[in-house]
């Protein structure tokens, strides 16, 4: 069955006919299916592509937003950025504007009426060199009328850098009264059997004491000055110069032992590839360094003697032990640093035993230090030196407290050891070292 209906396209008609299933409700095409099923289905899909159109659309519109937005957030935080920016160089800049403002300009150099650092002119002139003019400086012609009188100066200073050959003849006589020949005495700037001078000696030994290896030190003198000095032979200077310095160097050890007060240490010194020890004897005006294999006490006693009649100031190392003296004080510092490394080891917790020992024994020991110097940056009145005598007995009390806290702990332990061996040699600076 086909109905006819007439469709009108671009001016024409034509007849369309549009098929009508038989089957009514079934379609032999969708296997049976009912028609109002795939309507209802087609309806469906219709409307959830609607919304999903509608979602996409609100979505599309909050992406918008959101990068209008985004834009704008931005924009705020360059300009805040800025404003911090000028916050934080304003005070910079208006202090350097009225700094600026405070000193007038000029040129570089020292400052305002600040004395002048120049050479100065050597007082002794060692040779002069005159310059002539040879030719006109605009014309290039040689008819020149010299002013020996009239000239400008400057002084050069610089080095002569060359070998100076000295022979030294000493003359021989005859003694009418003795009838024997005789020879003068060598002059004190000759050093006997030696064909090498004072001043190359003295060069050496002080490139040397600057660290230039010898084989450097020869190079110098070879490239430099043209004295060809082989290595082996500057240390030969050396060695000489060190026994002749072996009288001084007596001298300064015995001063040391008759000193009222030193300080000692060691430390390691690579020898030869070998590791000894430089020991060091010092107070304010005596300063002795040995080099030694041993770190034992005989080099404490050899340079104190067994019975020193001053005051030694050292750590807890043992070989400060070994000799007597009319005083010893221990380095507070070494036991402040035991202390904290002890604490930083172990990680007490916040209030424990050995917590609070730790904190109480810097406490204490830095009041101690503390009372010595205010009392040497004042006068030292006598009522001043007994107030700090008692001090010492406080600060005792409290030390005798402190090593009373319970611990098991074995650094604890040690420490404690460590305080109550050496407990008379913690505060003699505060009675006795002036």
């Amino acid at each position: 069955m086909q109905d006819k209906q007439r469709d009108t396209m671009a001016g024409e008609e034509r007849e369309v006919s549009v098929s009508v299933c038989q089957e009514g409700k079934t379609c032999l095409h969708l296997n049976g299916g009912s028609i109002f099923q795939v309507l209802a289905e087609r309806d469906y899909w219709r409307e959830t592509a609607e919304k999903r159109k509608g979602a996409i659309f609100l979505a599309e519109k909050e992406i918008l937003r959101l990068r209008e937005e985004n834009h704008q957030v931005k924009e705020e935080k360059q300009s805040l950025q800025q404003e911090l920016n000028h916050a934080v160089q304003r005070p910079l800049k208006r202090f350097f504007e009225r700094k600026k403002r405070e000193q007038p300009d000029r040129k570089r150099g020292a400052p305002v009426g600040h004395p002048g650092r120049g050479r100065q002119r050597p007082v002794r002139i060692d040779r002069y060199i005159d310059i002539w003019p040879s030719q006109c400086d605009h014309c290039g012609r040689q008819n020149i009328t010299v002013y020996p009188q009239s000239f400008q100066d400057r002084i050069v200073q610089d080095i002569e850098v060359k070998v100076v050959n000295t022979c030294y003849r000493s003359h021989y006589g005859y003694c009418a009264t003795c009838q024997k020949i005789i020879y003068p005495q060598e002059a004190n700037n000759i050093i006997p059997k030696s064909r090498i001078g004072l001043k190359a000696r003295a060069v050496s030994g002080y490139l040397r004491y600057i660290g230039i290896p010898y084989r450097k030190v020869a190079k110098i003198f070879r490239n430099i000055f043209g004295l060809e000095i082989t290595h082996p032979t500057l240390q030969d200077f050396d060695t000489k110069m060190a026994k002749n310095g072996e009288p001084i160097y007596e001298q300064i050890k015995n001063a040391v032992r008759l000193s009222s007060l030193i300080h000692a240490d060691e430390t390691g010194w690579p020898q030869n590839g070998a590791n000894w020890q430089l020991w060091g004897f010092i107070n304010k005006e005596i300063a002795l360094y040995r080099i030694e294999k041993s770190r034992g006490a005989q080099i404490v006693k050899d340079t104190l003697g067994e019975k020193y009649n001053g005051f030694l100031i050292s750590d807890f190392y043992s070989s400060y032990n070994s000799i007597e003296a009319k005083g010893k004080q221990k380095c507070l510092y070494h036991l402040l640093e035991e202390t904290k490394k002890i604490a930083e080891e172990n990680k007490f917790s916040e209030g424990s035993q050995e917590s609070l020992f730790g904190q109480d024994l810097k406490s204490t020991l830095n009041d101690a230090i503390d009372a010595w110097n205010r009392f040497h940056a004042g006068e030292k009145a006598d009522e001043d030196l007994k107030e700090l005598k008692g001090f010492k007995d406080i600060i005792a009390q409290r030390i005798t407290d402190i090593l009373l806290y319970p611990s098991e702990n074995e650094d604890i332990q040690r420490l404690k050891k460590r305080i109550i061996k050496h407990n008379n040699e913690l505060f003699t600076f505060l009675v006795n070292i002036q």
